[in-house]
């Protein structure tokens, strides 16, 4: 394998903090997927910059002119409380001047400067607000594309399964009316739906660190050699998969072998989050799930992963997209049509009703 150039490192270095033109952040963009040694690099400079993550986040507010203002008044009020005392020294400096005959030094000059203190201080505090919020959308950024990459390699390793399996999509043998949540439930009986995309890594088409998304704050690697994965029926907990497949069942099996587009998977779903939370599949059993009524304000939740902004989406194909919204090819891409009460057991009847889980 050749070794980086100084100017790919500098493009590397670039694509990081989106530094250039679309054309020049694309031409990162493209290293990284491409080159083995440039996507390690990365890896390697989004490690070091983690001590970033200690920086609390905290949105804009939209009345910061409002309050760079205050800040403005309030250094200045603390400048005149400063310029009273430096009169009251002064005015004693001047009578014993006075009284000594010498030249008395003016504080004009000293009130002005106390106010450029205060003027700059506030100054550096709207600075260093704006550096804060605009480094944490790089980021926010930064891990997006990672999470698009990561779909994309897992839409290649699905391409290479159905051309090995005549068509099919990974699928496992499941009884109506199963759970699709009990992730990590082991036995031969189909627990959860996340055994579905287990059978890309279990026959080795994608890596299982491929489905772990950068954004996500409660992931966890697997780290299990070839044969040990290939003895295992489902990823062993929910920390082990940032992303919900496709529910299927008999007929979106039919719409997915017909060609048509299909939304395969996305971001997490967000209305089981607090669902797989609170989840242990040692100590599973048949009544564990708590049950999710779906309220209008879930129906407008994007996933956790990207701090509620939207979703990547991958569509069969292998494009993946980060989109703001749920209704993607007219369909509510995490809710089962009709369905506002989830038991971990619905199954969507219609071919378009795209259902994602977990």
């Amino acid at each position: 394998m050749s070794g980086l150039s100084k100017q790919d490192k500098d493009v590397i270095l670039d694509f990081y903090f989106r530094c250039g033109d679309e054309e020049h952040i694309n031409c990162g963009r493209d290293l990284i997927a491409a080159h083995p040694e440039a996507a390690e690099l990365y890896g390697k400079l989004e490690d070091t910059l983690t001590q970033l993550d200690s920086i609390k986040y905290e949105p804009c507010p939209d009345n910061l002119a409002e309050l760079t203002v205050a800040r403005l008044k309030l250094a200045a009020s603390s400048g005149q409380s400063h310029l009273e005392s430096l009169l009251a020294i002064e005015q004693q400096k001047s009578a014993e001047q006075a009284r000594l005959h010498q030249p008395v030094v003016t504080t004009r000059r000293a009130f002005w400067r106390v106010l450029e203190i205060g003027a700059a201080a506030a100054m550096i505090t709207l600075v260093l607000s704006v550096l804060t919020v605009s480094r944490s959308n790089a980021r926010a950024k930064t891990r997006q594309t990672i999470c698009q990459y990561n779909l994309r390699r897992i839409a290649t390793g699905l391409n290479g399964y159905i051309n090995d399996y005549d068509g099919f999509a990974p699928s496992v043998a499941s009884i109506a009316g199963s759970p699709w949540w009990k992730i990590g439930q082991k036995g031969e009986q189909s627990y959860s739906n996340t055994r579905n995309p287990w059978l890309l890594v279990k026959k080795g088409y994608v890596k299982p660190e491929d489905f772990i998304c950068p954004g996500r704050k409660k992931a966890e690697s697997i780290n299990f050699s070839p044969g040990q994965l290939a003895e295992m029926d489902d990823f062993p907990s929910p920390l082990n998969i940032s992303y919900s497949y496709i529910f299927m069942c008999d007929k979106t099996a039919q719409k997915f072998r017909s060609g048509n587009p299909t939304v395969l998977m996305s971001d997490a779903n967000p209305l089981f989050e607090k669902v797989f939370d609170r989840y242990d599949p040692s100590q599973a059993c048949s009544d564990e799930f708590a049950k999710v009524v779906v309220d209008r304000r879930m129906l407008q939740t994007m996933s956790t992963n990207h701090r509620g902004k939207g979703q990547n989406v991958l569509i069969r194909g292998g494009s993946a997209a980060f989109q703001n919204r749920r209704i993607i090819l007219n369909d509510d891409i995490f809710t089962v049509k009709g369905v506002s009460l989830y038991q971990g057991r619905e199954i969507p009847c219609d071919p378009d009703d795209t259902f994602l889980v977990p």
